[in-house]
């Protein structure tokens, strides 16, 4: 009877997100792989970010690190975001959507620093301090020498919260 009453009481805690009060403050680190419109390009890189949050609603300042290796891996180049990002915690579930903005930094290529716009969701694993989700981001930078790039990248993520 009492594993069965500490299964229930595991279950039941997973299942809805009981917490102390109405405050939240997880640091996530993690990792990600995206997929960016153009010619096959995909990156990799990581992120770090702090959910602060009040009764459900979150922000969270955020730092991206990604690189963009372009088709046959003939080069590549970094692109660096720093921003925030504002969310919400579906009551229940243990789903984060999101969106947020940030400045957006580019190295090794002839593109000038701009705005992203970032989105996504994360799903918080019940009864472990992983996350996974889906993250987006769209920037239109200068090409230095005229005209515009448009980026929109999208891809998976797993991340660790402490």
């Amino acid at each position: 009877m009492k594993k069965i009453g500490l299964a229930l009481l595991i279950a039941t805690t997973s299942l809805f997100g009981i917490g102390i009060g109405n405050y939240q403050v997880s640091p996530e680190i993690g990792a990600n792989l995206s997929y960016q419109n153009g010619k096959n390009n995909f990156t990799y890189g990581g992120y770090a970010r702090i959910w602060l949050g009040v009764s459900r609603i979150v922000f969270a300042p955020q730092f991206k690190y990604d690189v963009i290796a372009k088709h046959n891996n003939d080069y590549s180049y970094k692109n660096i975001q720093a921003g925030g990002l504002i969310g919400f915690d579906i009551p229940i579930l243990p789903i984060t959507p999101y969106i947020g903005a940030s400045y957006s930094t580019f190295d090794g290529v002839g593109l000038s620093d701009t705005a992203a716009f970032n989105y996504g969701i994360k799903i918080q694993i019940p009864l472990i301090h992983i996350t996974v989700g889906l993250d987006g981001s769209y920037q239109k930078p200068k090409i230095i020498g005229g005209g515009r790039y448009e980026m929109n990248r999208i891809g998976a993520t797993i991340g660790l919260i402490f």
